[in-house]
């Protein structure tokens, strides 16, 4: 337990530092190579450890729970998007150089012998050097682009998504039933009170009947149910409103989330679930407890969760992870409801989306084997990414129809 706890802060740390490392030592080979380059290099360095230091200061800010209003957030924001984009750039930059270095050119002709680069490579060229220089300018001049569109987008107000989901035998008194679902928050440093005060005004605008939030209500800090609980308080379905883990909730404190979720007025439901009725109409709505939760020797109880629905409910279940869906369809449950993967945050698509990487279902509607899934594209940003390209924030609506 303390094992993982521990490499969960130490990876970014040592991801950091070796990344930095890594990209000084190109920027040195393209920017400043020879001896009369020191001070060049020294400002290059420098600079690099004026941003990690930067880096650190965020992240131990939003560890302890502090929050980033304002000019600080749009200034701490440009800090974290270079450092993660900082990877891609180098891995880049490192292929060019090498293959640079080993293709065959036709060298100056030379006074004398020339001395060999590390590793027995022959140095780089002048001409060669200059191009790569010139396009390192261009990849970060991009970047830099990149994320000032990315920040932008992040911070914007939330998409409206309205779908509707065919539910077989549904009642006729829950024809039309809406059903608002807000995920991945991530309360905490670049989530303020103020902006989900603002979510929470825009979503009371579409009179839900049931909202529900799947998770990662908090980010980093326990110190961030106050600010979540106060700024989701006025949001409330007209059926109910009701709650999940995620993964982050369980790093932030589940003692502190789970008060979050009551102090907000919604019902936290880990392996239960509730009745909304309207009319002489019933839904069944599940949910279950996040993996994260083995941390704490818990479980994941699909079964559990659904177990007080009547067998003509509709059941719904929220679930953080969309990799458990065909479990919770095993399951019983007709709707799944999931978020955790924010859409990649960077995306061209369903399909082309770092997303992938956990699994099929990155973003919207899916259906498999009569069961329906949809994956909300979150609310909030990871720190270390504070970045959104093609997977905006959003507010999902769903409206029950009868199929």
């Amino acid at each position: 337990m303390t094992s993982l706890k521990i490499l969960r802060a130490v990876a970014p740390l040592a991801i950091l530092i070796g990344t930095q490392l890594g990209l000084f030592f190109v920027l040195r080979e393209l920017f400043a190579p020879r001896p009369e380059h020191a001070r060049r290099r020294r400002l290059i360095g420098l600079t690099q450890l004026a941003l990690m230091a930067g880096v650190v200061v965020i992240y131990a800010t939003g560890k302890s729970g502090g929050q980033l209003p304002g000019i600080a957030r749009w200034l701490a924001q440009p800090v974290m998007a270079s450092f993660m984009l900082t990877l891609p750039v180098l891995l880049l930059l490192g292929l060019m150089l090498s293959l640079a270095q080993r293709l065959p050119h036709k060298p100056s002709p030379p006074a004398h012998a020339p001395e060999l680069a590390d590793g027995g490579l022959p140095p780089l060229s002048e001409g060669r050097r200059i191009f790569l220089a010139r396009a390192a300018t261009g990849l970060f001049g991009g970047a830099a682009v990149l994320s000032a569109a990315g920040i932008y987008e992040s911070e914007a107000p939330p998409h409206i998504t309205r779908l509707d989901v065919p539910i077989k035998d549904l009642h006729p008194d829950l024809e039309g039933l809406t059903i608002l679902q807000l995920s991945d928050v991530h309360a905490g440093m670049l989530m303020t009170e103020e902006r989900m005060a603002r979510i929470a005004a825009l979503s009371a605008t579409l009179a839900a009947d049931v909202v529900v939030f799947t998770g990662d209500l908090l980010d980093m800090s326990r110190k961030a149910a106050g600010p979540f609980a106060r700024g989701f308080s006025t949001l409330h379905g007209k059926l109910g409103t009701f709650a999940i883990f995620g993964n982050h909730d369980y790093y932030a404190g589940a003692a502190a989330a789970g008060g979050a979720v009551r102090d907000a007025g919604a019902v936290l439901l880990r392996n239960s679930g509730a009745r909304v009725e309207r009319g002489k109409g019933s839904l069944y709505i599940g949910g279950v407890d996040d993996p994260a939760t083995m941390d704490t020797a818990g479980s994941v109880d699909f079964a559990k969760a659904l177990a007080g629905a009547a067998p003509e409910e509709p059941r719904v279940m929220l679930c953080h992870r969309p990799g458990l869906f065909p479990l919770c369809a095993k399951a019983g449950a007709d709707l799944v409801l999931s978020g955790h993967t924010h859409g990649g945050q960077l995306a061209l698509g369903r399909t082309l989306t770092p997303a992938r990487l956990l699994g099929p279902y990155t973003m919207g509607y899916f259906r498999e084997n009569g069961s329906q899934l949809f994956v909300h594209r979150g609310l909030g940003v990871v720190g270390g990414m504070p970045l959104r390209l093609g997977s905006p924030p959003e507010l999902a609506l769903l409206t029950l129809r009868r199929s």
